[in-house]
């Protein structure tokens, strides 16, 4: 009989991942759907002011996440970090309704998805639409800007999101401009 002690179970520690979206005074995220790593918490995800979105989730990507996310209907793929294609692995992926709020009443922009990955010890996030356009609205250097027609009070508008440029090297930061 051999004495062989059993592997560790999956880290599964539910953490609190924050995403800001800044320029705006609110942020809520209403969830349809999700995918997170096989034995992984996932608790949800509430708005905790000041433009910034909490998910309450483990932290082990995976390939099966990354694979829902690329299967999401979408456009323009952005990062909060450096990448040059779609993901590979990712801790969590979601899909929902995102609401923002810039002080002229809320802004809906719905099927939005949004994906938190990480590179060593850096977690970045991830985030695309059906219709988001990549652009180069704003950006300054290296980053990744989008354009998304969503509604604020019944009328269109254009939303921009910087995910990454010289006046944004926070991954855990998008800037939000908004357009009518």
């Amino acid at each position: 009989m051999s004495n062989k002690i059993p592997p560790p179970l999956i880290d599964a520690t539910a953490h609190s991942n924050d995403l800001t979206f800044s320029g705006m005074s609110s942020a809520d995220f209403s969830l349809h759907s999700h995918s997170i790593t096989s034995g992984q918490p996932f608790d949800g995800v509430k708005s905790i002011g000041g433009g910034t979105i909490r998910v309450t989730a483990g932290r082990k990507k995976s390939s099966g996440v990354a694979d829902w996310f690329n299967a999401q209907p979408s456009g323009a793929k952005l990062p909060t970090h450096t990448e040059l294609h779609a993901p590979d692995s990712l801790n969590f992926a979601m899909s929902g309704t995102l609401t923002l709020n810039d002080g002229n009443g809320p802004i809906v922009c719905p099927n939005f998805v949004i994906a938190q990955g990480n590179y060593g010890s850096v977690n970045y996030w991830w985030i695309t639409a059906p219709g988001m356009v990549e652009t180069d609205y704003d950006v300054q250097y290296l980053g990744k800007a989008g354009t998304l027609q969503c509604t604020q009070n019944g009328r269109a508008v254009q939303v921009h999101f910087t995910t990454e440029s010289q006046s944004n090297a926070n991954s855990h930061t998008i800037i939000v401009k908004v357009t009518h």
